[in-house]
């Protein structure tokens, strides 16, 4: 990434309170249910590590056919004689379809498709269409279901179940940032799927919007880091919080613990679509506990060598103190040339 780490911004997935949509007039279980999400939504409603996610995205990078193929080219380049020749007799990794390599201090990682679906407790099936042409013909039955058939109808006039749709796939799936709640084509298409009752992959939408979000930022065109309460919930199934923590390397500040704002009869207040909330006791709140272990996760660590990852960790230990003492000489020059 060109983007400084403290200057990411990691935005977090927005827990649902269903019953209190319910309670306050605007019923969503029916859709939910149709995409077997339950289990996700309650997953979202966890804690984010905003430092590991930093972290993470700062070395993120995006295997895909196209880089893999500039790899070979390079390889190629350097040595023609190894033309032809495969991936493993160019001394490059096997490639084994899209991926995301980086590291979350010092610990080399690796999130496929597979690893998101387990961590959304998902199957990776139902319908996706990433890319969409404008020209799309599913594009016009959008407009029909929730537009009521006129292309010019604003966001805010929409019926208000698929407001909240609408809302849920901007904060809870796909966050975009930039406070445009207008959704690009390929989420449209998702949003209509939604609102129709088809189900979608959703693990596989996650993917490319993660994807997207990666090479935005490498071209310096972001600074949103999108799905951080999934990526937490990745590092702390897949083994990444246990390998911290055998180091002594887990708490709040290393963590940095945060949980998103909550979608309930108070968010229709706040639309001006009520005019006062029905509360209960029985409210969902916000969580801060760990999910509970999945069974059969699997590992995202590209390294089990206990040696190795002591190396690697030892290695981000000396790279965040050599970054720390350099911050501060550089804030004693400047504290000093504003003296002067």
């Amino acid at each position: 990434m060109s983007i400084p780490i403290d200057s990411l911004d990691v935005q977090i997935e927005s827990p649902v309170d269903f019953a209190s949509l319910k309670r306050n007039g605007v019923d969503m279980e029916a859709l939910i249910s149709a995409q077997k999400m339950f289990e996700y939504f309650q997953m979202i409603n966890g804690p984010t590590y905003v430092n590991l996610v930093k972290e993470f995205w700062i070395r993120a990078e995006v295997c895909d056919v196209e880089s893999a193929k500039s790899q070979e080219s390079q390889a190629v380049s350097r040595n023609p004689s190894l033309k032809g020749k495969s991936r493993k007799e160019m001394g490059l990794e096997p490639f084994n379809g899209l991926e995301i390599k980086s590291a979350v201090m010092g610990i080399p990682v690796s999130i496929t498709e597979g690893v998101i679906a387990k961590a959304c407790r998902m199957a990776p099936e139902g319908r996706f269409i990433w890319n969409v042409s404008r020209k799309d013909a599913l594009l016009e039955s959008y407009t029909n279901l929730l537009l009521n058939g006129n292309p010019a109808t604003k966001l805010v006039d929409m019926d208000i179940k698929y407001r909240i749709l609408l809302k849920m796939v901007n904060e809870c799936f796909f966050q975009k940032g930039g406070g445009a709640d207008q959704p690009s084509l390929d989420h449209k298409l998702a949003l209509y799927f939604l609102a129709a009752f088809q189900a979608i992959n959703l693990p596989r939408y996650i993917m490319h919007h993660l994807c997207w979000a990666i090479k935005e930022g490498t071209k310096g065109k972001r600074k949103q880091v999108p799905c951080g309460r999934l990526l937490s919930e990745i590092f702390y199934q897949g083994g990444v919080l246990k390998t911290l923590d055998k180091f002594n390397l887990v708490s709040d500040r290393v963590l940095g613990i945060a949980i998103g704002r909550m979608i309930s009869g108070k968010t229709l207040f706040n639309m001006k679509v009520i005019k006062q909330v029905i509360f209960s006791d029985k409210d969902l709140k916000e969580s801060s506990a760990p999910s509970k272990s999945l069974k059969d996760f699997p590992s995202i660590l590209k390294e089990d060598n206990p040696e190795a990852l002591t190396g690697y960790l030892a290695a981000f230990a000396k790279e965040s103190e050599d970054a720390s003492q350099q911050a501060e000489v550089a804030l004693a020059r400047k504290q000093k040339t504003t003296k002067s």
